[in-house]
C-alpha cells in the first residue's frame, strides 16, 4: 500500500472471535471497513457485540434482517444441509451476495470474511470455499486474511492494494492462533466460537420443520421459535409457552394479530401464545391447561385464565382451563 490509496472493504462482522480478529487484521493494514452483520433468529453472530465492537473501531455497521429470501434457502438448499436443517453453503453465499451488493453501492474493492480453511466440515473445505466464492459473484474479491496465504491470492492481492505478507495461514477447528490475535489486539468481549447456528440445533430443526409442514412460516413465526416450550395442538394450532419474563415479552412483542395472549390475572407465572386463525373453544380451554399446568398452580383447581388477541389487549375475555397431564404434554411436545 506505498500509493497512499485508501482501501476501502465490506466485512461481514458477526461479533464472533474470527470476524473480530480478522476485522482488526485488516484495521492494522490500513483498509477503511463497512461491516455488515446478519441479524438472524438461529444465530450466526451476537447483534449488541457486533455493534459494540463496531463502535469501539468507529466502523459503519450495516445490519441485514431475516427476509423470504432466507427463508427460502432454508426450505429448499440447492447445496443440501448439514446435520439437521443447516444449509450452511447456501446461507453464506446468500450472505455474500449481499455483501456484494453492499460493496457496489459504496464503490468497495472487495469483500472480506472470519473464514478459516478446515474449520468447518462442509462449508470450509477447500472445495467449498472456492464454490462459494464463485457462486457469490466474489470471484477474486473475497478475501479470507486468516487463511489468505493457504488460497490463491485475490484481487487485491494481485494488485498490491493488499500486502498479502500481512495476511495469514490458519487452518483447522483450533482457535489457538486467533486467541494470540485476540490478546494482542486486547480483545475480550466477543460471542464464543461455541454458540454456533440454531439450525444445527435438533430442537430447533424439528420446530421449525414443523412450520414448514404446516405452512406456516411466517418471518415472525420463525423468529419466535428461539424462545419458549412449543406443543402442536393440532394441524391448525400450536402454544408457546414463556419460560421466564424475557421470554415472555419477547413472545408478545412477536406475536401476530390473530394469535391469543394467556397471561394470569396477577401476571405472575408464563405466557401462552396460542398461534393460528378460527381458533375454538377447545384450543382456547387447551392453552390456558398449558398456561396452569407450567405455573405453580400446577396441582390446583382448574383456573380461570385471561386472554385476547395480540391486536387488541383492550377486549380480555376470561376462560377456564382444560387440565392437562404429563402424557399429554410430551404427546404434543415439539
Amino acid at each position: 500500500m506505498g500509493n497512499n490509496i485508501k482501501i476501502k472493504a465490506v466485512g461481514l462482522i458477526s461479533g464472533g472471535l474470527d470476524s473480530l480478529v480478522s476485522t482488526f487484521l485488516m484495521k492494522e493494514i490500513g483498509v477503511e471497513i463497512h461491516g455488515i452483520f446478519f441479524s438472524l433468529p438461529w444465530g450466526c453472530g451476537d447483534e449488541e457485540k457486533a455493534k459494540k465492537f463496531a463502535e469501539t473501531l468507529g466502523i459503519k455497521l450495516k445490519l441485514m434482517k431475516l427476509d423470504d429470501e432466507f427463508l427460502e434457502i432454508v426450505k429448499n438448499p440447492k447445496h443440501g444441509r448439514g446435520t439437521a436443517m443447516n444449509p450452511c453453503i447456501d446461507c453464506k453465499i446468500h450472505m455474500l451476495q449481499e455483501a456484494k451488493k453492499y460493496m457496489e453501492e459504496i464503490k468497495a474493492s472487495f469483500v472480506y470474511t472470519g473464514e478459516v480453511i478446515w474449520q468447518r466440515p462442509m462449508s470450509q473445505t477447500p472445495n467449498s470455499l472456492r464454490a462459494i466464492e464463485k457462486r457469490s459473484g466474489l470471484e477474486g474479491r473475497l478475501l479470507r486474511p486468516l487463511c489468505a496465504k493457504l488460497l490463491k491470492p485475490t484481487i487485491p492481492e494481485e494488485e498490491e492494494l493488499i500486502d498479502r505478507d500481512k495476511l495469514l495461514r490458519i487452518s483447522g477447528r483450533s482457535r489457538r492462533e486467533q486467541y494470540k490475535l485476540a490478546e494482542k489486539y486486547h480483545l475480550k468481549n466477543f460471542q464464543q466460537p461455541s454458540g454456533g447456528c440454531l439450525l444445527t440445533d435438533k430442537n430447533f430443526s424439528n420446530r421449525l420443520k414443523d412450520l414448514f409442514s404446516h405452512k406456516t412460516e411466517d418471518i415472525n413465526d420463525v423468529i419466535s421459535l428461539k424462545w419458549g416450550r412449543h406443543f402442536r395442538i393440532n394441524d391448525k394450532f400450536k402454544a408457546i409457552v414463556g419460560r421466564d419474563e424475557k421470554e415472555n415479552e419477547m413472545l408478545i412483542k412477536f406475536a401476530k394479530n390473530n394469535d391469543l395472549v394467556f397471561q394470569f390475572n396477577d401476571k405472575i407465572g408464563p405466557n401462552v401464545i396460542l398461534k393460528g386463525k378460527g381458533h375454538k373453544e377447545d384450543e382456547v380451554k387447551i392453552a390456558a391447561g398449558l398456561l396452569q399446568y407450567f405455573s405453580k398452580h400446577k396441582n390446583d383447581p382448574p383456573l380461570d385464565i385471561d386472554y385476547w388477541l395480540a391486536s387488541d389487549k383492550a377486549k380480555t375475555k376470561t376462560i377456564k382451563a382444560q387440565p392437562v397431564d404429563t402424557q399429554y404434554i410430551d404427546k404434543i411436545k415439539l
